[in-house]
């Protein structure tokens, strides 16, 4: 990456590991126009005569650049995550991920390559492996599922032609073509890359709780010991200018927020948040 985008910190950015997404993400599909993958709009889930199921589509985005391109709604915005986070590095699971909707559903593919969104659990359809494609562009990722009844991997797919699901077509705004989002794919070709984008502040957040812990190793301070108080108080005192000799915990005691991080795996980030509310470390913005 050029170093603009290496110090982009505001807006959306295309994402450079896995890691990048985990928190809000948009994705988009690229052939002779733009696309961006959401659920249908209120107004048009009002429209149909089942609204009780979301199915997702492909929008066209009229004389857009994929570089600049950033959510126009809601609807096109998925917060990200782990499936399984207390998942460990030999766990099947551990390189799954769930995309939730701004609904709270999250998106699904059954065994016949079906997509929906209406799910508000994550079970075997909602667990996805995305494949990072760094050669196919910035951003570049392939998500890759399979269904429970199913012998193979399949992929998230977005084709011209008439090879979707029987009564799954995308409804598009805008476009010449009729562009099918499936998981039917076998392989990763040309329909099966989309293009990821997280939010440049959230990376940076993630970025510098990776640096202190890094540094932390390097001058022989020992890791977090997952106590939250004790490393939210360790934290402080290492970070905060003291006044009047006493280190100043965060204005709220409580400990949900910092809970919650923990089980999603941003323990690290859920600290330096904490740290920036009490303005105990200058460089944490």
């Amino acid at each position: 990456p050029d170093n603009d985008k290496c110090q982009s910190t505001t807006g959306w950015v295309p994402i450079e590991s896995l890691e990048d997404l985990e928190g809000p993400i948009a994705l988009y599909h690229r052939d002779e126009q733009l696309y961006a993958l959401a659920i249908p709009p209120k107004e048009e889930m009002q429209a149909r005569a089942d609204t009780n199921e979301q199915v997702p589509a492909l929008y066209t985005l009229d004389n857009a650049s994929l570089m600049e391109s950033e959510p126009l709604s809601v609807e096109q915005v998925f917060a990200v995550r782990r499936s399984v986070p207390m998942a460990g590095p030999a766990d099947a699971e551990a390189t799954m991920y769930s995309l939730k909707s701004f609904v709270g559903t999250y998106l699904s593919a059954d065994r016949h390559g079906r997509l929906s969104c209406a799910s508000t659990a994550i079970g075997a359809l909602e667990m996805w492996t995305p494949v990072l494609l760094p050669d196919r562009g910035d951003g570049a990722i392939a998500f890759m599922i399979r269904p429970p009844g199913v012998s193979e991997d399949r992929f998230l797919s977005a084709e011209t032609n008439n090879t979707a699901p029987e009564g799954r077509p995308a409804v598009l705004t805008g476009s010449t073509l009729p562009v099918h989002i499936h998981a039917l794919g076998t392989s990763i070709g040309y329909s099966q890359v989309f293009f990821a984008k997280c939010q440049a502040a959230i990376r940076q957040k993630r970025q510098q709780a990776i640096a202190a812990t890094a540094a932390d190793s390097i001058v022989g301070i020992a890791p977090m010991s997952g106590n939250l108080a004790v490393d939210e108080a360790t934290q402080a005192k290492r970070f905060q200018s003291f006044q009047g000799g006493r280190p100043r915990p965060t204005a709220e005691r409580s400990m949900p927020d910092l809970n919650s991080a923990k089980q999603a795996g941003k323990y690290g980030e859920g600290l330096l948040d904490r740290r920036e509310k009490t303005k105990s470390d200058r460089y944490c913005k």
